[in-house]
């Protein structure tokens, strides 16, 4: 049975969320509030013995104070399929907690608006890709609202400004800088529609970034003056984060913020003023730059072709980011909507005309692009300005196909990146042999991404079409139509022409060792063939320690490293570590992702201390070229490893050892030259010296790998 109720926007934020609706009387969007009577909630949850549940700011104090049944930032781990945590007894992934939060958050909105809610559209980053946006729409389900749609975080900003009037505006900017995640939309507005030129983000980069970055300051204050760090200790650490928040916060007003830090005996208090702040935190607002001159240099636009641009997300109110606007533009960011509320408002009025519009409905019931609706149909909805919007799509869309000369996998695009979503349909034929009285499937492979090595891009999804009929000749021809939806997420349809048949399909998870793509196809996936010369990771050390001069020293060591080597034979990785490791860039030979990677390293710390290892992450990924010249990890560290992260290291290392893949440890700082000469395979290139000297060892290191 349908559930009755009202249609809203939810902005499902990383640090807070935002629900509005368009309220009947006044015909305008209106901020919904939870049972505090705030306009914005902390997408906090928080778990009670008896399985109770609390979101917000109840549930935000009690994460502060260090409760261990708690969690948030999980947004940034959406549709990761490795991401589960277990709380109150219960092992939960991204979309599970998103859905728990929002069914609190949604009954909160009900007692306050004294209606039913149900129906939503809920916001998303732009550069979410297939998985991320799915996850967000199961979330929607699990808290017992029909989903809509889903729609980009700046889109739903646009929509917000567009019931303004704009005359002697053409093009704006969406800067989009929130607490986990930072996007930015170019978009073209005119009388009757806003439409959406191209969108470019960075998903680990926000606010939390600049929050760490003053608690690094704070804990270098503090070791200078007592000798001990607060850093490492991890409750220490998370109090003074919360700390840090607050002092950004004020330093949004004032021109200083006091910090108070007590430890192992010792106090301190340290005065950072807004000056530091924005020389600390220059580099992180040097990466929303380059990600704007990306966006400008794909669609062919330039800061002068920009009319104005709006600032959306609580952490466009530091005082750098409206100054680098500008800086940029020579004018004021525009007014008249809200930093913490246009993506909530806008996602409302998207929602509020989805009820009026025509749909056009595409293969398999799935709902289909909004934005052609008729105008008359539009207009029903009575919101006072209210334009069209035509949004793009936020990543290219391939398949898994092989190249010309049968010699590799590729990617084959068949969607580029921004094309509007109108247009992101296309039709291929494809020839397939089918033997009498045998059952024939064909399995395809969808990617998300611009590079030519499928290993390189996101294996969104495998489908499975099966049903296909014998035709004389043994061959038939097969119509595939590929599209994404006005949500941003994949679908795709197979017909047998001879028959006129639609093909069976069903969807299979896509498989963690997606390794085969690396061998030549008509070798079969038992004779793996290696068409590159070597393969060669390099993992960072990311601890807060490394703030400032020390990370952009070792940057640019890495890049003069990669250099080095002809990259039409060898592929080079990068991975960072701290509390947790990632991989930055899987192996490529192209030597602007590499260099891409090594500049944007400091898009997202990985934690206060070194407690992880990067070994394990990179396993997975070079073990891959079995039969390379050679394999080799360069682990750069500054410090100690702690909470056992160097025995797993070490353990991990005699895998190494069987695969006949290389490790190599420099370090610097307070580096143990002792545990980097157990843990690297060629003890003999292991050191430890003044990061000054990283360049010389690493040139060192790189003579002796091409010998």
């Amino acid at each position: 049975m349908e559930r009755r109720g009202i249609t809203v926007g939810i902005d499902l934020g990383t640090t807070y969320s935002v629900v509005a609706h368009i309220d009947p009387a006044t015909k305008a969007p209106a901020v919904i509030p939870n049972e505090l009577g705030q306009r914005t909630t902390p997408s906090v949850i928080a778990f009670g013995r008896d399985g109770s549940v609390q979101i917000g700011s109840k549930a935000k104090t009690r994460s502060e104070m260090g409760d261990a049944d708690t969690a948030s930032f999980y947004k940034l781990e959406m549709g990761s399929p490795s991401f589960k945590v277990s709380l109150a007894g219960r092992d939960m992934n991204a979309a599970a907690l998103s859905g728990l939060f929002l069914k609190e958050l949604i009954a909160q909105c009900e007692k306050s608006l004294g209606q039913k809610i149900a129906r939503a559209v809920i916001t998303v980053p732009a550069y979410f890709e297939d998985p991320e946006r799915n996850a967000t729409i199961e979330a929607g389900r699990l808290a017992g609202i029909e989903v809509m749609g889903v729609i980009n975080e700046p889109t739903a900003a646009a929509i917000a400004y567009g019931l303004k009037e704009t005359a002697g505006i053409n093009k704006i900017l969406i800067y989009d800088l929130g607490g986990g995640t930072f996007d930015v939309t170019a978009a073209q507005v005119s009388k009757d529609a806003v439409t959406v030129l191209g969108c470019g983000g960075n998903h680990y980069l926000g606010g939390k970034n600049w929050d760490e970055v003053i608690c690094g300051w704070v804990c270098e204050q503090f070791e200078e003056q007592f000798g001990v760090s607060p850093a490492e200790d991890k409750e220490t650490y998370n109090s003074l984060m919360v700390k840090a928040e607050k002092a950004k916060q004020l330093l949004s007003a004032s021109e200083y913020a006091d910090i108070s830090v007590s430890y192992e005996g010792h106090s301190g208090r340290y005065r950072l003023t807004e000056s530091v702040f924005r020389e600390l935190s220059a580099d992180l607002l040097d990466i929303t730059h380059k990600t704007i001159l990306r966006l400008f240099e794909d669609i062919g636009i330039d800061w002068k072709d920009i009319d104005g641009v709006i600032l959306v997300g609580g952490s466009t109110k530091m005082k750098m980011v409206p100054d680098y606007i500008r800086r940029m533009t020579g004018r004021e960011p525009l007014k008249g909507v809200d930093p913490d509320e246009a993506v909530a408002i806008g996602a409302a009025i998207q929602a509020e005309t989805e009820q009026y519009c025509a749909v056009k409905t595409l293969g398999g019931g799935q709902r289909g692009f909004l934005m052609g609706a008729d105008r008359s149909a539009y207009n029903m909805a009575q919101l006072k300005g209210a334009k069209f919007i035509s949004d793009v799509t936020a990543h290219s869309l391939g398949m898994i196909s092989v190249s010309e000369d049968g010699s590799r996998f590729v990617n084959d695009i068949m969607i580029k990146k921004n094309t509007p979503l109108s247009k992101a349909e296309v039709v291929k034929r494809r020839e397939l042999e089918v033997s009498k009285g045998k059952e024939q499937e064909l399995e395809i492979y969808l990617l998300q991404g611009d590079a030519e090595r499928p290993a390189d891009c996101t294996a969104a999804k495998k489908y499975v079409f099966g049903g296909i009929e014998f035709v004389e000749g043994g061959k038939t021809l097969l119509d595939i139509t590929y599209r994404y939806t006005a949500d941003g997420t994949i679908d795709i349809k197979a017909l047998q022409t001879e028959t006129g048949r639609e093909l069976d399909r069903r969807e299979e998870p896509v498989p963690e060792d997606m390794s085969w793509t690396e061998e030549p196809p008509a070798a079969g996936q038992k004779q793996i063939v290696s068409d590159t010369g070597g393969v060669l990771y390099m993992a960072l050390d990311l601890s807060d320690s490394m703030s400032g001069a020390p990370l952009q020293m070792a940057k640019e060591s890495m890049k003069n490293f990669a250099d080095q080597f002809d990259l039409a034979r060898i592929n080079i990785g990068i991975a960072g570590f701290a509390n947790k490791s990632k991989i930055w860039l899987e192996a490529t030979s192209d030597r602007n992702e590499i260099m891409k990677a090594i500049d944007t390293i400091d898009q997202c710390w990985l934690g206060y201390g070194t407690t992880a290892e990067p070994l394990s992450v990179i396993l997975p990924k070079i073990k891959r070229y079995r039969y390379a010249g050679f394999r080799y990890v360069v682990v750069l560290t500054d410090g100690g490893w702690y909470d056992g992260a160097d025995k797993k290291a070490l353990k991990i290392r005699e895998e190494y050892v069987r695969r006949d893949i290389e490790i190599v440890g420099l370090g610097f700082g307070t580096a143990d030259y002792n545990f980097l000469k157990k843990l690297s395979t060629r003890s003999e290139l292991a050191s430890v010296g003044d990061i000054s000297g990283l360049d010389r060892e690493l040139l060192k290191i790189a003579r002796i790998i091409k010998e």
